[in-house]
């Protein structure tokens, strides 16, 4: 039976079906199942950390490979169908949580590093995200599956168009690479829009010194807010225009150019002397 006919059959035998208010769209190419274990460098010495485990069949092929597989899924049918099938599964442990209220370190075993490996619903991915970051330090991988238009945004690089206050706060603790471009039939029911495979390997420190992280990022959000807009007048909230004129002559920044021109070690220079020419 094909992972499409598994799924289909689940469903209907349990008079039920995908749940489009929890962004549920199931993996059905055995293929990608070991694109992902292998981009996350499972090994036996691993605890995973699985988001959203679904019917099970990504959470068996990382048993296979990790010492332990932390699956956690909201859906209460999902849930009981994986505690049924892994009840005798030493290295599973199954939670039923909604990851955004779970507190995330309570997942995370004592003296370990997790990887963290999800399937992410679409509708929630960034507040996902966010939540990950806030635990960087506790964790060493992520493998992160999501709409390939937020993924761009999280691996661009400076110039395009794509390039934001996202890339700029992912890097930040992260190093991102791009491991695959999925299209829909991929997954069942299909979305609408491509899917990405993302890798984030964790900093064991920030990318960049900066005096303040919250000022840091406020400068980032305020210069991308009005990204069209010259820099010497996306953050004219942050000092005169005298003093702003000091602070890009000293960094040698043209003060015409642009937010998505400036890299991640621009802009901690920049919020770092903006705060001290206040």
């Amino acid at each position: 039976m094909t992972l499409l006919q598994q799924a289909q059959t689940f469903f209907r035998e349990n008079r039920s079906h995908p749940k489009k208010q929890l962004g549920q769209h199931f993996l059905i190419n055995p293929d990608v199942l070991d694109i992902i274990v292998e981009a996350g460098e499972v090994t036996k010495s691993d605890v995973v950390i699985e988001i959203g485990a679904g019917l099970g069949c990504l959470t068996e092929a990382l048993a296979e490979q990790a010492n332990t597989v932390i699956a956690v899924e909201v859906d209460p049918i999902l849930y009981n169908e994986l505690e049924y099938q892994f009840a005798n599964s030493d290295n599973i442990k199954v939670i039923q949580e909604d990851i955004l209220d779970v507190e995330f370190s309570s997942l995370i075993p004592q003296g370990t590093s997790p990887k963290i490996i999800a399937n992410l619903p679409y509708g929630i991915t960034t507040p996902i995200l966010w939540k990950l970051i806030e635990y960087s330090n506790q964790l060493s991988q992520c493998i992160l599956m999501m709409q390939w238009e937020v993924a761009e945004r999280i691996a661009a690089n400076p110039g395009g168009k794509e390039y934001g206050a996202l890339t700029i706060g992912i890097s930040y603790y992260a190093d991102t690479n791009l491991i695959a471009r999925l299209s829909p039939e991929n997954f069942y029911p299909s979305p609408k829009v491509d899917s990405a495979l993302l890798k984030l390997t964790m900093h064991d420190h920030p990318r960049v010194e900066v005096n303040d992280e919250e000022h840091f990022f406020r400068v980032v959000r305020e210069a991308f807010r009005g990204r069209r807009k010259m820099l010497k007048n996306s953050l004219r909230r942050f000092a005169s225009t005298e003093k702003l004129t000091t602070t890009f002559s000293e960094l040698d920044i043209a003060p015409q150019r642009r937010a998505e021109t400036l890299d991640i070690a621009e802009f901690a220079a920049l919020a770092n002397l903006l705060q001290t020419n206040v």
